[in-house]
């Protein structure tokens, strides 16, 4: 589908004269005004009809919660449950499930890891059944961790787990055709063994910039990679790394409580009220499975990173936040938490915690 481009210069000296003229009080002597308006606004109806907005302006209309840490803390500590049934035969020996996601209203997507692949499955949320398994990279790159959706791209990292000094982070448009052979952006990292490893991902926008957030082993270091929100929707991607945060060296003074957790899913939010927050799921060494809400200030020269609000879930028996857990927001506004068990069984149980009302 080919990109919708931005309106172009040379329309706006037509709207600009459209405008003038439904909004004059006179066109000429004696000439009724009323009809004149409504002509006006046919033809502004019609100019939009030719151009309509471009992809970085409809993504302003992307839902967001009205305030992010009240919709967190108002998820049910319990799950609904849905059981998945499939007939997909694939090897999912020396890995597990890692990421979990809802695209639009039906779409499910779980990232994995094995002895010789990275994958992504897809599932029908309406028919409760996972209907397809998708390789991302072979080995080395085997495996693919906590991913984040946004609008519609899927970011993921893919790493070496094994060496573990080197990974790749890809950006996928899920509305394209063949989208896990086609990635909009593909990042290498390379390095020291556990600095460059990319288990966890989060994606979203804000002020103006794509934000791509980039935790290495054990969520031990955040990388934040960013580039122009306009030129990410005109195609023209550059992300550059802004900053990186060394978790064991923050202040955590202000912290509702000290512990930072090795999150295997970490994803990026913004509310209506602008405030960029960061959400990160994790089994604690008791066995709690733990949600954590940060309030993140992206400024490069001084990034800071304040834990907010945790939350202690019930999940069902097989399902794990070491393995698969993610925050969603639905077309509605509201707040979700999905969570997976390590694999894939003949049938297989999602947890949905909700946003209470």
């Amino acid at each position: 589908m080919p990109r919708t481009p931005l309106l172009a210069p040379l329309s706006f000296p037509l709207i600009d004269f459209l405008v003038a003229i439904f909004h004059s009080q006179t066109y000429f002597s004696g000439h009724n005004l009323l009809p004149m308006k409504s002509s006006c606004a046919c033809l502004l109806w019609i100019w939009f009809l030719l151009h309509p907005l471009p992809d970085f302006a409809q993504n302003a209309r992307l839902p967001k919660v009205a305030d992010f840490e009240v919709a967190f803390n108002g998820l049910a500590a319990s799950p609904d449950r849905i059981t998945f049934t499939h007939n997909l035969s694939f090897d999912q020996q020396g890995g597990h499930l890692q990421g979990i996601q809802r695209y639009r209203e039906n779409t499910l997507y779980l990232s994995g890891s094995s002895s010789n692949y990275s994958y992504l499955i897809s599932g029908d949320l309406e028919q409760k059944r996972l209907t397809a398994v998708d390789t991302l990279l072979l080995s080395p790159f085997r495996h693919a961790g906590g991913f984040q959706i946004y609008d519609r791209f899927l970011a993921v990292g893919i790493e070496d787990n094994q060496k573990r000094d080197l990974s790749k982070v890809k950006v996928y448009d899920l509305e394209k055709d063949r989208p896990w052979q086609n990635p909009l952006v593909s990042l290498e990292r390379k390095g020291a063994p556990e600095r460059v490893t990319a288990g966890a991902v989060g994606f979203t926008a804000f002020k103006g910039k794509m934000w791509l957030l980039v935790a290495n082993w054990d969520s031990r270091v955040l990388d934040f990679y960013a580039c122009s929100e306009q030129d990410f929707y005109d195609g023209n991607i550059d992300f550059r790394l802004k900053m990186s945060m060394e978790m064991s060296g923050q202040n955590r003074q202000d912290w509702v409580n000290p512990d930072w957790l090795s999150y295997q899913n970490l994803n990026l939010f913004t509310d209506a009220k602008e405030q960029l927050y960061l959400a990160g799921t994790a089994q604690t060494t008791d066995g709690k499975q733990v949600a954590d809400l940060f309030r993140l200030t992206p400024d490069p020269d001084n990034p800071l990173l304040i834990k907010i609000s945790s939350k202690t879930f019930l999940p069902s028996e097989t399902v794990n936040f070491k393995a698969a857990a993610g925050l969603q927001i639905t077309s509605e506004g509201r707040l979700l938490l999905l969570g997976a068990p390590y694999q894939i069984a003949d049938k297989t149980v999602i947890d949905v915690f909700s946003q209470r009302k």
